[in-house]
């Protein structure tokens, strides 16, 4: 399971020390400054202080030596067999560095990429309404309806780049006590209690409410405007997650990629001297799967012989995979239990089931497949929509979701189609070529059961022609296209362009 960041209240911590207007002030220089470079190096200086900070906050805890040794463990570990395995705890890392990391602030900087947090339910329309009434501002003011109607008038607005976090802080910026604010720590415990209570119907909205006014009162209009954004997960200061990611640590964007999880990239990586040279996948951690680059179907054969890292073909040599439009996700199953990630890494877990004894909507069905020597393994595939009447795969563009398919309904199941496996038992796949892959897949793993899992069709080719007419037959079989792949090409998480894999 992804590992519980939750952190010792009375224990000295950094977070209590930073105060979120350091980090507003820091999001409002890098969004107005000019260029990526100079961007960065204002994030990479806020960086450089955090570090300076936590230091001198556990000063009394242990010897600096002793808390950089602690955290050089890696995720990843070498087996006498040579492969590649990734624990899924943090064992191995300093308790001061688990219970103080930078992901309390890694988390506001990355708002659309912190997958702990679940929804806030809170968008324009309400944060405006909200504003309105904790503020006794007039309705029928100017300043009411610029955040009441925000979205009307953004239609209309000529002035370009405004966002209501921007409406917002001009409204507010004489309404707003500039004299108090708030640490890290208190803004992230807040929203933790704002995400919680969301879904709970009129009690929780009571207490988001409450917990709104809280910070209406404790914050300054800048502040404010930066709270707001990273409510509606986008900051807007023209640095990419991964320019982000690298500034903390040359290491973070491959963490990120592997694990979808901003905490372990903070603990794993608090060292930024210290260097992940092996990064291995953790059962029940979700990762960014590997993309298709897109191309011409008359490109394939040149792309092939040029970019493949097969040693002796003397053809450009193959896969043709048909593409199915459905949810690309990820399967991690040990024994009896089960877990479902979306290609963004989010759990479906409880819609899917988790073991064959609960309620779900497609491991009870899949749950015996798996083979008695597979008691462990990490596949990757798509979710179609499965119509055991008429026997036919939809397609998304019929209008229905396969994660809101009811476990009693009568026509329609979810069907996973698996196309790849990255782990089998405690063995990691990723550093084979597809061709071995394929055969773990189709020897060692699970009997397919038609409308329920079933593998993906795959042909060989070694040519252009090859391509073509498989991506007509596609298109006259109303599939979404095909995918060609490199059967040397190794797994690479979050990787599109040469990386073997072509639509």
């Amino acid at each position: 399971m992804i590992d519980d960041p939750s952190v010792n209240d009375e224990l000295p911590n950094s977070s209590k020390v930073v105060k979120f207007s350091n980090l507003c002030n820091l999001l409002e220089r890098i969004s107005k400054s000019q260029g990526a470079i100079a961007k960065q190096k204002l994030m990479i200086r806020f960086i450089s202080d955090w570090r300076k900070t936590h230091k001198e906050v556990h000063a009394n805890d242990l010897p600096t030596s002793t808390i950089a040794a602690t955290t050089t463990t890696t995720a990843a570990t070498t087996t006498a067999e040579g492969q590649t395995t990734t624990s899924s705890s943090l064992s191995g890392t300093s308790p001061i560095i688990m219970q103080d990391s930078f992901y309390p602030i890694l988390r506001l900087l990355l708002p659309q990429s912190d997958r702990e947090r679940i929804a806030y339910g809170l968008k324009e329309s309400k944060l405006g309404k909200h504003l309105v009434e904790v503020l006794s501002i007039s309705k029928d003011s100017d300043d009411g309806k610029k955040l009441l109607n925000f979205r009307v008038q953004k239609n209309t607005r000529t002035q370009k780049g405004s966002d209501f976090a921007e409406v917002a802080y001009y409204v507010l910026k004489n309404r707003c006590n500039e004299d108090v604010t708030m640490s890290i720590w208190e803004i992230n415990k807040i929203l933790d209690e704002i995400a919680v209570e969301n879904g709970k119907g009129k009690e929780g909205q009571k207490v988001i409410d409450h917990r709104l006014t809280y910070l209406l009162r404790h914050l300054s209009a800048l502040e404010l405007k930066w709270l707001i954004r990273i409510l509606l997960k986008d900051l807007r200061v023209s640095l990419k997650e991964n320019s982000i990611l690298e500034c903390f640590h040359p290491d973070a964007k491959d963490l990120f990629d592997h694990t979808s999880n901003l905490f372990k990239v903070a603990v794993y990586l608090h060292d930024p001297e210290k260097r992940l040279h092996e990064i291995g996948l953790s059962l029940f951690s979700p990762f960014r799967p590997m993309l298709g680059e897109r191309t011409r179907a008359d490109k394939i054969e040149q792309l092939i012989r040029k970019k493949s890292t097969n040693p002796t073909a003397a053809l450009a040599e193959f896969y043709i995979e048909t593409k199915y439009d459905g949810d690309r996700f990820q399967v991690h199953r040990d024994k009896d239990q089960f877990m479902y990630f979306s290609r963004n890494g989010h759990d479906y877990t409880s819609v899917f089931g988790p073991d064959a004894n609960n309620i779900g909507t497609l491991t009870p069905y899949i749950a015996n497949t798996f083979k008695i020597d597979c008691e462990k393994c990490i596949i990757d595939g798509e979710m179609v929509i499965y119509n055991r009447n008429e026997k036919i795969i939809h397609s998304k563009g019929d209008s229905f979701d396969v994660k809101s398919i009811q476990a009693n309904d009568s026509q329609l199941q979810p069907c996973l189609i698996v196309f790849d496996i990255l782990m089998y038992n405690d063995e990691i796949l990723t550093n084979k070529p597809m061709n071995e892959r394929l055969q773990y897949l189709q020897k060692k793993i699970l009997e397919p059961i038609e409308g329920r899992i079933i593998f993906s069709v795959i042909k060989p080719g070694t040519s252009n022609q090859d391509v073509i007419n498989e991506l007509n037959l596609a298109i006259e079989e109303r599939q979404e296209g095909i995918v060609v792949k490199d059967p040397w090409s190794v797994y690479k998480p979050n990787v599109r362009e040469n990386g073997g894999w072509y639509k």
